[in-house]
């Protein structure tokens, strides 16, 4: 009885290093396992943050491209605010007079 008792106290003792170990284990992997794909997620991110800029500059570029009439002009600049309008003419008066 008393070498049944010592068994079942050891194999108690034995339980909880084992359990400490193995989660010890599983914090590692776990830590391991996040990390990657922390760094697997910056990476889509910057991809998709270099997608998004090239898309917008195909947008820019179309546009820019884009032929404007006389009348679309008029209509763009009577869409701007006076503070913007005013900002136009400084620009152009400098581009003239340089």
């Amino acid at each position: 009885m008393k070498e049944t008792l010592e068994n079942v106290m050891l194999m108690g003792l034995g339980a909880m290093v084992m359990t400490s170990e193995k989660a010890k284990d599983l914090k590692k992997e776990l830590l391991e396992k996040g990390e990657e794909a922390y760094k697997h997620g910056q990476v889509l991110n910057e991809e998709l943050k270099h997608n998004i800029s090239e898309k917008i500059k195909e947008n820019v570029t179309v546009t820019v491209e884009k032929k404007l009439t006389k009348e679309d002009l008029v209509h763009k600049i009577n869409e701007l605010s006076e503070e913007e309008k005013k900002e136009i003419l400084k620009i152009l008066k400098a581009k003239k007079n340089a």
